[in-house]
């Protein structure tokens, strides 16, 4: 079993990825919780290239190379009987990425080129949750934050939210009202979860 967490920053994806994994380790269930980018030399090469703002394709590159790595890791797990839980995955780069192209390439031009470099690596979710709020609760979620990306500017996360909205609806993700209090969103997604029976 393959779950994915997708949201933008301050969605709280990533408490509730971790919540959801400890809950199903206390059932007895094998858990392998991850994430992108991953904590590997190429993981942080994405982040130092994020930090240094190369240029749009260089990013969007960057990320493939760490998923091809994190994708061969996660079948290995799943073979071995695993839950494997990531916080973010491919959609992340379509949506971020893909607004970071907006001014360069056409819309569609950029996910075929996107879905053209995963083919070869492809490891589809069984399920995915979108966990979906405003970009102005997103930002004032993470305001403590003492280092910032120069991805949580408002704009830009509007249309990071278009193309998940886009992406949701094509991929068929289970998009979760993420504007309610924590509580609330992790109960309802672990109602999801709970209702897989998983061996």
């Amino acid at each position: 079993m393959f779950i994915v967490f997708e949201g933008i920053d301050g969605s709280g994806k990533t408490t509730i990825a971790k919540k959801i994994a400890e809950r199903l380790e206390e059932e007895g269930k094998k858990v392998y919780l991850t994430e992108e980018p991953t904590k590997t030399w190429l993981g942080e090469a994405v982040r130092r290239g994020i930090e240094e703002e190369k240029n749009p394709y260089t990013q969007a590159l960057l990320f493939f190379a760490d998923r091809a790595e994190h994708v061969k890791d996660m079948k290995k797990k799943l073979q071995e009987g695993y839950i494997v839980i990531s916080d973010r995955y491919v959609y992340s780069t379509y949506a971020y990425q893909g607004a970071q192209l907006y001014e360069i390439m056409e819309f569609e031009e950029t996910m075929e080129w996107f879905k053209n470099i995963y083919k070869p690596m492809q490891l589809d979710p069984d399920l995915v949750f979108y966990i979906d709020i405003w970009p102005e609760e997103g930002i004032s979620r993470i305001y403590g934050r003492e280092k910032k990306e120069k991805f949580e500017k408002v704009e830009f996360l509007n249309r990071v939210r278009e193309i998940y909205t886009l992406l949701s609806e094509e991929y068929g993700f289970v998009k979760i009202d993420g504007m309610r209090p924590l509580k609330e969103v992790y109960e309802e997604i672990w109602g999801y979860v709970k209702k897989l029976n998983i061996p």
